[in-house]
């Protein structure tokens, strides 16, 4: 299996500590490059946007100054380059059917996996 970057935004710092650990113990990645700002996790996409490859980034839906939703808006406009660069899963225990329709309904988004993360569900909806 190859390896593949992630990228983890979440505003919990035990979650980004349990997740990365979880997914380097599980053989899906090396490495995996956290932020706890979705709004720098941006900055950093587009700052990195030649050198970035392919990637899958694990969002959180409820974050401060930033939350999913607002990501997935800033990220509807960077350039095609960098989207087809990029799969998003979102992550959330959210039971608001608004909120699971608005990310089903996301071309941006590719599923809408439940929190805590399941690491098996994950490697069977990836598209490597």
């Amino acid at each position: 299996m190859n390896f593949i970057d992630i990228i983890l935004i979440d505003d919990s710092a035990f979650d980004l500590f349990i997740y990365e650990k979880l997914l380097i113990k599980s053989g899906i990645t090396r490495t995996v490059k956290t932020f706890n700002s979705a709004r720098e996790a941006l900055k950093f996409l587009i700052s990195e946007e030649v050198n970035l490859p392919q990637t899958v980034i694990l969002l959180d839906l409820q974050m401060p100054d930033m939350n999913g939703f607002e990501f997935i808006q800033e990220f509807a406009s960077v350039s095609e380059l960098l989207k087809n660069k990029i799969q998003i899963f979102m992550l959330s225990s959210t039971i608001d059917s608004r909120d699971i329709d608005e990310a089903r309904s996301s071309p941006y988004i590719i599923d809408l996996l439940p929190k805590p993360l399941e690491i098996e569900l994950l490697k069977n909806k990836l598209i490597i």
